[in-house]
């Protein structure tokens, strides 16, 4: 990201991932919504006040999103003495400034500012408010614009079906592991991907069995889902579930952030969140590997 040094009270827009006195930038990799070519400001977006510079209009591409959605337009215009436009979805961690340009052929008379919008795997179904506010040189907020995003299913990824969905999405290419003990206290990963035991004739059955449906990443071979599911097609068995993340490998990258969600009869029941370190990769990957994430019960 280049590094640009302003002085805009509260605000400091960094380059090449460093601040202008050597300390390592915020780069918001924990953000629902990561914008290409801005510099990340942790925090909520101050309210804004009618002497900074308006919002003339928001232009969106699309105004539908997903999880893992990348390069989404958006653009707009901003009152003439605008310099910046900070940008940032509504009770996200933090909000990113983009540096106003040129006007348009739109709107000739006002600075225009345009970006690539992209949204984490994490990111929580529902409805989200896309705020857009406009600064000026000495860094006064004017009051925001908004405009209404619907979260939505991956039209190229669907989520997984069934009774009992245990979903791990992971931000960052990396090669991480879904665990899932069910009350019975058999545990399945890629390892081992089924709580069904090997078949015997004398075998008493056991209801609905659970299973993991893929092993993205594995062996750092890249195949861009970043996904793994745990899944019980029927009725799932009643009690007490751990869900643990491992990292076998991170494949060369710094670090990846991740996010459990579990779904029972079509309701998000619970979620969790953290990140993998290097320090993570280390030892065994087998049966009880990996950091608790969260515990839930079927009732």
């Amino acid at each position: 990201m280049r590094a640009l040094c302003v002085s805009a009270p509260g605000v400091f827009l960094l380059a090449a991932a460093l601040s202008c006195n050597g300390v390592q930038a915020d780069t918001g990799t924990d953000a629902y919504m990561q914008i290409s070519n801005g510099q990340f400001v942790r925090g909520p977006m101050p309210a804004g006040s009618a002497s900074g510079p308006t919002v003339a209009k928001i232009i969106l591409q699309n105004a539908n999103i997903w999880p893992g959605l990348e390069n989404d337009s958006i653009a707009g215009a901003l009152s003439p003495m605008a310099t910046a436009a900070a940008i940032g979805l509504r009770g996200d961690v933090g909000y990113w400034v983009v540096t106003a340009g040129v006007p348009n052929v739109t709107t000739p008379t006002y600075p225009s500012f345009g970006t690539a919008a992209a949204f984490s795997l994490g990111i929580i179904p529902g409805t989200y408010t896309l705020v857009v506010q406009g600064m000026d040189h000495d860094g006064t907020f004017g009051l925001p614009g908004t405009q209404v995003l619907y979260e939505e299913p991956s039209p190229l990824n669907p989520p997984a079906t069934g009774a009992l969905v245990v979903t791990l999405t992971w931000d960052t290419n990396a090669n991480l592991s879904l665990h899932v003990v069910d009350p019975g206290g058999t545990e399945i990963f890629w390892g081992d991907q089924s709580t069904q035991p090997p078949f015997s004739f004398d075998q008493v059955d056991g209801g609905s069995y659970g299973y993991i449906d893929y092993d993205s990443n594995a062996n750092c071979v890249i195949d861009g889902l970043r996904r793994e599911d745990a899944i019980w097609k029927s009725a799932p068995p009643t009690g007490q579930y751990i869900v643990r993340v491992d990292a076998p490998s991170l494949c060369g990258q710094p670090e990846a952030n991740w996010t459990v969600k579990v779904v029972l009869d079509g309701k998000q029941i619970g979620q969790a969140g953290g990140v993998a370190l290097d320090a993570d990769t280390m030892g065994s990957h087998g049966l009880g590997s990996g950091v608790l994430a969260l515990q839930f019960t079927v009732p």
